[in-house]
């Protein structure tokens, strides 16, 4: 059996949190952190474990926090900022993560110590997380100093700039400020929106796309202004940006991006499998006639059943293409129905729809079995 995801953060990690501080600092009581950082663990998720570890950090060691943070970045592993060789090894990965979450949330008094201890180590595994208490505490100075990390020589620190301060960071606390006020954030991501690492532009489409979901028309009249045909980097980033805005069909994203509302004719949604068993796949076909050679985005949509017998409907990618010179579209897609852990099932009637250029154009019911 597959190792708990979380043990990443288990017995073993914690005392070799302990080995290296201990190797910095010998005045480091090793065995009561063990021993703290070790409760009730099995009952602990990923990221409960990842805050005790931090609590516990804050109890054992010395009151001086830029010493502290001086001992914890040299416990971690050194890399040369641009070739990324190992220059010394030490605590990495998901060992680093409680180092950064004390570094954040108790540098709140220290911030610009805090802010260049995550810039030492964030290569080691993203201190996305940890930067955010230290927004939440002086959200103004930490954005000047993010300002001037845009121009930072290492990618890891100039994505961090992005993803820190992502209002809705998967993992991580909401910042309701952003949220509300997407306009704080949108000078670092036009500093960084033609950044030379796909690894930084990746990060900035994903911010947008948090700004997406609380502020369309905003965002799409803020991209507009990006749009540049030759550029095919910016495309990227736009493109995945409107993701959430594609599939709910935003009618000034799409023509932005040059998806026309279509004429659908003889359209055809065939379910090959009208009842589907739970752990196998849903298969159908669909085809239409329309304006040759128009670009296309062409999804589907499931209106899963949920416990009280409604449906949710849930959006899935399938083609992104133009049609051919006869303006004809043919095409199978399968989905599979098996467990995974962010939905549940539920016997019964569920439905399928086919979306172009964000416009319903087919749908058809199926029966779920065997949940």
């Amino acid at each position: 059996m597959a190792e708990a995801f979380k043990e990443n953060l288990g017995r073993s990690a914690i005392v070799a949190i302990a080995d290296a501080i201990k190797s910095q600092n010998t005045a480091f009581d090793k065995q009561r952190f063990i021993e703290l950082a070790s409760e009730d663990l099995d009952e602990l998720s990923l990221m409960q474990r990842n805050r005790q570890i931090a609590e516990v950090l804050q109890q054992t060691l010395s009151s001086n926090f830029e010493q502290n943070c001086q001992d914890l970045v040299a416990a971690c592993e050194e890399f040369d900022p641009l070739s990324e060789q190992v220059k010394r090894s030490g605590l990495r990965s998901w060992q680093s993560l409680p180092i950064k979450e004390y570094i954040g949330k108790y540098g709140v008094e220290d911030i610009p110590i805090a802010l260049q201890a995550l810039a030492d180590i964030t290569a080691l595994f993203s201190a996305e997380f940890a930067i955010r208490h230290l927004l939440l505490a002086d959200e103004d100075q930490v954005l000047k100093h993010l300002e001037n990390w845009c121009e930072h020589d290492n990618h890891h620190v100039r994505r961090l700039v992005s993803e820190g301060t992502r209002p809705r960071l998967p993992w991580g606390f909401q910042l309701t400020s952003f949220i509300k006020r997407p306009e704080k954030t949108w000078p670092l991501l036009e500093r960084l929106k033609d950044d030379s690492s796909d690894y930084v532009r990746l990060s900035v489409a994903n911010h947008l796309n948090d700004i997406a979901k609380d502020h369309p028309d905003w965002l799409q009249n803020q991209l507009q202004n990006w749009v540049e045909p030759q550029n095919k980097h910016r495309e990227k980033v736009i493109r995945h940006a409107c993701r959430t805005l594609i599939k709910q069909g935003h009618a000034g994203t799409l023509n932005m991006l040059g998806y026309k509302p279509l004429v659908v004719a003889d359209g055809e949604l065939s379910i090959l499998t009208p009842v589907v068993q739970y752990g196998d796949k849903l298969a159908f076909s669909f085809c239409f006639q329309s304006t040759p050679k128009s670009p296309v985005i062409i999804d589907y949509l499931i209106d899963f059943q949920k416990a009280n017998g409604s449906l949710a409907p849930k959006v899935f990618k399938w083609k992104n293409t133009q049609l051919s010179n006869t303006g004809e579209f043919n095409g199978e897609r399968s989905h599979a129905i098996k467990p995974v852990t962010t939905r549940r099932y539920y016997n019964g009637h569920h439905e399928l729809a086919i979306l172009v250029n964000g416009q319903e154009v087919a749908r058809q019911s199926f029966t779920l079995e065997g949940c």
